[in-house]
């Protein structure tokens, strides 16, 4: 093992629960004493293969042995990705690769979270070491086991004092309070609803640009059980079901109305934890950035500073804190704050494969 003063050179791999591809994104960390700064080398998103996504859309429900599968699969999907990229980027010495994996099941009050995309594949063809299974040590000590990244946020960008992600979940980190949640569904419900109408996503917000709030469709929404619970809380995938049981009651004839209720829903909850944590001066990732009706929904509502960074954060942040994650893992170092997510104490969360 390398020095704790030394450069690593990491890949770092997110599959989020919007289904659109494999990000991974190549960083390298340099390491003096108790400093430590970054530089995203290269950031780029493989897309899943229709027969993949729709394998992953079902998983949920799928049989023991067609997730057995899927693991499989899903895992030779990822070590093709890695040798594409490599070989594209030119990249050498790799010294780790860190896979979060795609959720399939997620329930703190078991104590369990389940990822798939087989590791040993990866290491096989990099030779170096890699780190998977990163909410298992926290879930051990009782916490959520999610949202899993707001530590690595808080190292990486020092400077803010909230940060929110628009991904398939929504979700903020508050580290003046020490405080993360997922807010709630985002992306899985837009894209849900656009596809639906015709459209493979809400394209720059241009389907819920001027669209009126269906003031029924956001009582029910506001009234969900979730929204009353207090933090640390999270949500797993199937929670989707739950809110697209009342949008899938309101014709799809009204798509521009559906979406921009379902957007001021989210861009009120946003403001009202905005409110709570005090924060001023967020900064906002995630694909759901790129949704301009979102986007300034949020800022219009929140009484705070929003920024959005440069588009290789923007897209790759996710990655970025996975290859942190588990680089720290690697060290041995801690990687999840207890006061996050709920646990009874910090937690260095990850397992290790060697090549």
């Amino acid at each position: 093992m390398k020095k704790a003063s030394s450069k690593w050179s990491v890949l770092g791999l997110m599959s989020g629960s919007s289904l659109d591809g494999l990000d991974i994104c190549h960083v390298e960390f340099s390491l003096q004493n108790h400093d430590q700064s970054f530089a995203i080398q290269s950031l780029k998103t493989y897309a899943y293969p229709k027969e993949l996504v729709d394998r992953l859309a079902k998983a949920s429900v799928a049989s023991a042995r067609d997730v057995f599968l899927l693991d499989a699969a899903l895992g030779r999907f990822f070590a093709q990705s890695v040798e594409s990229h490599l070989q594209k980027e030119g990249i050498g010495n790799l010294d780790l690769i860190a896979s979060h994996g795609h959720t399939v099941f997620h329930d703190p009050s078991v104590g369990n979270s389940l990822q798939i995309g087989k590791p040993n594949a990866m290491a096989s063809f990099a030779q170096c070491p890699v780190v998977y299974d990163f909410r298992s040590a926290d879930l051990s000590y009782g916490g959520q086991g999610s949202p899993i990244l707001p530590y690595a946020e808080e190292v990486l960008f020092p400077t803010y004092d909230g940060y929110l992600n628009l991904g398939g979940i929504a979700n903020l980190n508050m580290p003046k309070l020490g405080m993360a949640l997922d807010i709630a569904p985002c992306n899985q419900v837009l894209n849900y609803v656009a596809q639906h109408g015709g459209h493979e996503y809400d394209r720059d917000g241009e389907l819920s640009h001027g669209g009126q709030v269906i003031e029924d469709l956001f009582k029910q929404l506001c009234g969900l059980d979730y929204f009353a619970l207090e933090p640390p809380k999270s949500l797993d995938n199937s929670y989707t079901k739950e809110v697209l049981e009342h949008i899938e009651k309101y014709s799809l004839g009204a798509l521009n109305d559906t979406l921009f209720t379902y957007i001021h829903f989210l861009a009120t909850e946003t403001a009202r934890w905005i409110e709570f944590g005090n924060l001023k001066r967020i900064m906002v990732t995630g694909g759901g950035t790129y949704n301009t009706t979102l986007f300034n929904s949020i800022c219009q509502v929140s009484q705070c500073e929003v920024i959005k960074p440069e588009h290789l954060v923007v897209e790759g942040k996710e990655a970025l804190c996975i290859a942190w994650m588990g680089l720290s893992r690697y060290l041995e170092t801690v990687n999840a704050r207890a006061n996050y997510t709920g646990a009874r104490k910090d937690t260095i969360n990850g397992a290790i494969i060697l090549p």
